[in-house]
């Protein structure tokens, strides 16, 4: 019996490593020297962003100018980077298959070349695309310098008549090559990305909003197109817009998001245990939500900004924070908070109340205004 009991572990092993997606990341380097010192390369690491901070995953040597990364595939595609030159770092997409890095020149890593799989390949295509804008736009401008006249040369003020219709020109191209990129390629992962890092800082929301709207829908449960739908939500918010979706952690640990409480009035209070005038509220919070008695429809989301987990629970339990519709939340991030930048809050307290929609019904509620607008949402009678 022992033995059949060990052979169906083993044959469960068997089945969940054979379910397991891997990757392989080989690198090779023409030249393993530094860019500004005489010394080699000795090792290389697996970077990633992890809420904001950089998280080495993996470390490996370098031997013969070659390195490899060998693991699981996340269970998100997201951009890494490899690390350990002191001139750049090598962005690529962890994902099945054997990613080819190189040869490149250890001085240079942005310069390498990766592919190998879909989404690397692709992000290759790109890069590949910047570069030729740029060789395009530099060879414009060149012909203009060359053909200034004379007596323009040297005066900044009068060449730039000459170079500034170049400087749009130029302008113009690269944002209607990203565009057409994206366009062809809009059913992958990689375009999100380039809408996010290449188009997001230029063109308009309204311009990002027809992109997303094009993304196909397989792709609407990635954390990048989330993140792009909360970007333009945030940009755009105001009284009667949509407002974007925020998460956190409760007290015990349980992911929640402002979309969790969709069907609800939602009072979304942005605070923080050593804020003074934040607790001079506390009176006020308590009144509306003892008014509210057995009603469901609306819910208190307190969205802490504190960045110490005793800090901020210490505080709920000293000035007894509770009642069966007070939430609490935080990303324990302080003033890096996400929910802090997608609401712009330049200061706490800061409040946002939400309709069953998930649209802004109102900002800066506070005291007896702000209880008289929460009484008149369990009354049920709603301006």
């Amino acid at each position: 019996m022992r033995k059949i009991f060990i052979l169906a572990l083993l044959a469960i092993s068997t089945v969940i490593t054979a379910q397991e997606k891997r990757f392989v990341i080989k690198g090779e380097m023409s030249s393993p020297y530094l860019c500004y010192s005489d010394e080699a390369v000795k090792e290389v690491s697996l970077e990633q962003m992890v809420d904001g901070q950089a998280v080495v995953t993996a470390t490996v040597p370098v031997v013969d100018n070659k390195f490899v990364f060998e693991g699981v595939v996340p269970e998100e595609l997201g951009l890494f980077n490899i690390t350990g030159f002191d001139n750049g770092t090598i962005q690529l997409f962890i994902e099945e298959g054997v990613i080819n890095v190189g040869p490149f020149n250890a001085a240079y890593p942005v310069g390498a070349r990766i592919g190998g799989t879909p989404c690397n390949d692709m992000y290759q295509a790109y890069i590949d695309l910047n570069s030729e804008c740029v060789k395009e736009a530099k060879a414009r401008m060149k012909e203009v310098q060359e053909n200034m006249p004379a007596n323009v040369k040297g005066n900044l003020e009068a060449e730039a008549k000459y170079t500034s219709p170049v400087f749009y020109v130029n302008n113009i191209h690269f944002k209607v090559a990203i565009m057409d990129f994206i366009y062809k390629n809009i059913d992958s992962p990689v375009a999100l990305y380039i809408i996010k890092y290449s188009m997001m800082p230029t063109f308009t929301t309204d311009v990002i909003q027809n992109f997303i709207d094009a993304v196909p829908e397989e792709l609407h449960s990635l954390a990048m197109y989330k993140e792009l739908v909360n970007d333009v939500l945030s940009a755009n918010l105001k009284v009667g817009s949509q407002a974007p979706d925020i998460t956190g952690r409760t007290p015990e640990g349980k992911e929640l998001s402002l979309s969790d409480f969709r069907g609800k009035y939602v009072f979304l209070d942005f605070w923080a245990s050593w804020c003074a005038p934040c607790r001079r509220e506390i009176p006020y919070l308590k009144e509306a939500l003892a008014y509210s008695g057995e009603s469901d429809n609306i819910v208190v989301l307190s969205y802490s900004i504190d960045d110490e987990y005793e800090d901020w629970t210490g505080c709920i339990a000293d000035n007894e924070l509770t009642h069966r519709n007070w939430v609490h939340i935080s990303a324990l991030k302080g003033w890096n908070s996400e929910g802090i930048k997608l609401f712009s809050v330049k200061g706490v307290p800061f409040t946002a109340l939400i309709d069953p929609d998930g649209n802004v019904v109102a900002f800066e509620l506070r005291g007896e205004e702000m209880v008289k607008r929460l009484k008149k949402i369990v009354d049920g009678v709603n301006e």
